[in-house]
């Protein structure tokens, strides 16, 4: 009988192996102008404001550090000068202050402005901590998540207020004033993952996603999407998406259409932007597009879906190299 189970179970495997389908471009072009370059190690750990290397150096928008952080931390955030990281071990790191403060549990997102750092814990807490008086200034903690998404946003700090991104689909408004809660803001309570992932302030619009909804609030403007997202990235006023069913979508800051493109069998690992759109597609290939996604290119990459890749403005890194988006 086991015998039987053991044939039935391979057969389906085949079956299910020969059945899946890939992203298959009509025309391919050799090889990307732009040469890549190397870095000195292969990416540990990301998020989208920048990746802790294998070597403990970090990588931001200003590129590979020449310093490198203590063994165990990992990157977050920077913000102007300073670098926040954290370990496992409940300490967060501020290089270029160099300080070291303990807390009560892990911290997995950052932000700083003057003394105040805004924290969310991986209970799903957030709080305000004043670096010099080492004291809580508001603290609150919110309903707990077991999965998450490894994709999670960072704080904002944003005129008088703090844009705290959930890992339960909410934003939590708190006021950089008097240090209390002026409102939630629910993006995605149903589904079982939905940490907020995205958290852009752009011009007088705030754009935040999870893994399955978009949601766009601005002066007198509320809108709310529903993608099934690989990535999200945005560009000048208007917010590019690649969906799991290989969609690239282009919307302003209403969550209008203005474009769309369906490849098909695609499986869109990141997106960047140079002076044009691309997508980085995990079987191997970069695709550029024009303004209205109307026209595409295809150019052969050397990348696959086991390597870790993220974009920071014009620049894609990927495994232990990056190249300049044109």
């Amino acid at each position: 009988m086991r015998l039987i189970i053991n044939i039935i179970f391979v057969f389906i495997f085949f079956i299910g192996c020969s059945s899946k389908q890939y992203f298959e471009p009509k025309q391919v072009i050799s090889s990307y102008g732009s040469s890549s370059h190397i870095m000195p190690q292969q990416i540990k750990s990301l998020n989208k404001n920048g990746a802790t290397l294998k070597d403990n150096r970090i990588l931001t928008k200003d590129g590979v550090s020449k310093y490198k952080l203590p063994d165990g931390f990992r990157f977050i955030n920077k913000i102007e000068n300073v670098v926040i990281a954290v370990n496992n071990s409940k300490q967060l790191l501020l290089k270029n202050k160099q300080n070291i403060f303990t807390f009560d549990q892990n911290i997995i997102a950052g932000a700083l402005k003057h003394n105040n750092l805004a924290l969310i814990f991986e209970d799903n807490t957030v709080a305000v901590f004043d670096i010099s008086s080492k004291k809580f200034k508001f603290k609150k903690h919110q309903k707990s998540s077991i999965i998450n998404d490894h994709r999670i946003a960072n704080p904002i700090f944003l005129d008088n207020i703090i844009l705290f991104p959930t890992l339960n689909g909410n934003i939590v408004i708190v006021s950089d004033k008097t240090f209390t809660s002026i409102k939630t803001i629910t993006i995605d309570p149903d589904n079982q993952i939905n940490n907020v992932m995205f958290l852009k302030a752009i011009n007088e619009t705030m754009v935040a996603s999870t893994t399955n909804k978009i949601l766009s609030l601005g002066d007198g403007t509320f809108a709310v999407k529903d993608y099934t997202i690989k990535d999200i990235i945005s560009h000048g006023k208007y917010i590019y998406v690649a969906t799991l069913d290989g969609k690239i979508i282009k919307l302003d800051l209403s969550l209008n259409i203005i474009a769309t493109k369906k490849l098909k069998f695609a499986n869109i690992h990141s997106l960047g932007f140079g002076t044009k759109l691309y997508a980085l597609e995990s079987q191997g290939f970069l695709i550029e597009f024009n303004d209205d996604l109307t026209t595409t290119k295809v150019y052969e990459f050397d990348f696959d879906n086991t390597q870790k890749a993220l974009s920071i403005d014009d620049t894609l890194y990927f495994d232990n190299d990056y190249i300049k988006l044109r």
